[in-house]
């Protein structure tokens, strides 16, 4: 099994089967009003809500499915920054600086991640209809993958025309996502190597959390950038807690086969070596503070791991790090250096970051 090459390796053992080669085709079905929280109905910041509402349909045979994304597109006089199309995040929940991505130009394509496949070992939903989940390993794809499906097919539609019809630039694409969706993020970038930039966001165990590196009780110094002086780690999510009835679903069958993180022979860097390329880029986000669970600390060794692959292939520029203090969550500090080291990358700005000043973390120090 350790001889597997990482691509089939995340498919037979981990996330299941990959899936590409469908006929995409879309609606644009129309603006859609932003949610309005009342007393009754408190505000959901994972409720999909307003944009211009597209429909995405994808076949492939003799099935067909549907599902739904909401584009936010700047507006014009922010727009200008990209005179050849703005550049954008498909994003697989609501993100908090999405106004702030907006004024700077950038558009989001926001998914209903689990109207495409339910968070949960039922495996409903748009993915599904196409793909039933089976009893054998090549009928399994776990609800990440699938999930990671949907931002591809959307990809796939922008790629069409949809991307001349919003006035997006096709290749300057990014995916992001938090917590679970940070880990369908990773798996995104993994697997579909159209995506321009990643962009996973605490992500923890299954996502870029190393399964190997365990925190708990390490004591930190956080006190440079407004932390306490000595936290100290809790409970690190465990490998169990993938693999129980709530979670497991994340996953294919043959993931239970591990009992514990040793048994696993491959270690999850291999994600982010996977998306590496001249011509794209990694950005990993996660915070120093009450992330205990998702274990920040091994996320930040999975980037050092990564890193050591980039540069030798003299690619390291191309893998950017950023930890804030806290937020379980994509927050606008985040998002003005995702704005700054991609229009720097892609762009070739001066926008006064570079990758050098996207390298290291306390972690290291």
């Amino acid at each position: 099994m350790s001889e597997l090459k990482p691509v089939d390796f995340y498919q037979k053992n981990m996330y299941g089967v990959w899936r590409e080669g469908e006929d995409i085709s879309y609606e644009i079905l129309g603006e859609e009003p932003a949610a309005t929280p009342s007393e009754d109905k408190p505000f959901n910041p994972f409720e999909v809500r307003g944009g211009i509402i597209v429909r995405i349909t994808a076949a492939t045979g003799s099935r067909k499915t549907a599902f739904t994304v909401h584009a936010y597109l700047p507006e014009a006089e922010d727009a200008k920054r990209y005179p050849n199309g703005s550049p954008f995040i498909i994003c697989f929940h609501p993100i908090m600086p999405a106004d702030f991505a907006l004024k700077h130009g950038y558009a989001l394509l926001v998914m209903e991640s689990t109207r495409i496949a339910s968070d949960d070992t039922a495996h409903r939903g748009a993915f599904y209809d196409l793909y039933p989940y089976g009893q054998n390993s090549e009928e399994q794809t776990g609800v990440l993958m699938a999930w990671a499906w949907g931002a591809s097919k959307i990809l796939d539609a922008v790629r069409g025309s949809l991307g001349h019809e919003f006035g997006l630039d096709p290749e300057a694409s990014m995916v992001t996502g938090v917590s679970r969706w940070g880990k369908a993020t990773a798996v995104c970038g993994a697997f579909d190597t159209r995506f321009r930039m990643t962009i996973p966001a605490c992500s923890g165990a299954g996502g870029l959390a190393l399964y190997s590196v365990v925190s708990e009780g390490n004591t930190y110094d956080f006190s440079r950038i407004g932390g306490p002086s000595a936290y100290t780690y809790g409970k690190n999510e465990p490998l169990d807690c993938l693999q129980s009835d709530a979670e497991r679903g994340w996953f294919n069958d043959a993931f239970l086969q591990y009992k514990t993180p040793s048994d696993i022979p491959m270690d999850q860097e291999n994600l982010v070596v996977m998306a590496m390329a001249p011509d794209r880029y990694y950005f990993v986000i996660a915070a120093y503070t009450k992330e205990d669970w998702v274990n920040a600390p091994a996320m930040w060794e999975c980037c050092k791991r990564a890193a050591s692959v980039y540069t030798a292939a003299g690619l390291s520029d191309r893998l950017a790090v950023h930890f804030h203090l806290e937020g379980h969550a994509v927050i606008e500090e985040d998002m003005d250096l995702i704005i700054r080291y991609f229009d720097h990358m892609y762009y070739g700005r001066d926008t006064g970051i570079g990758p050098d000043d996207l390298k290291t973390t306390l972690f290291a120090e």
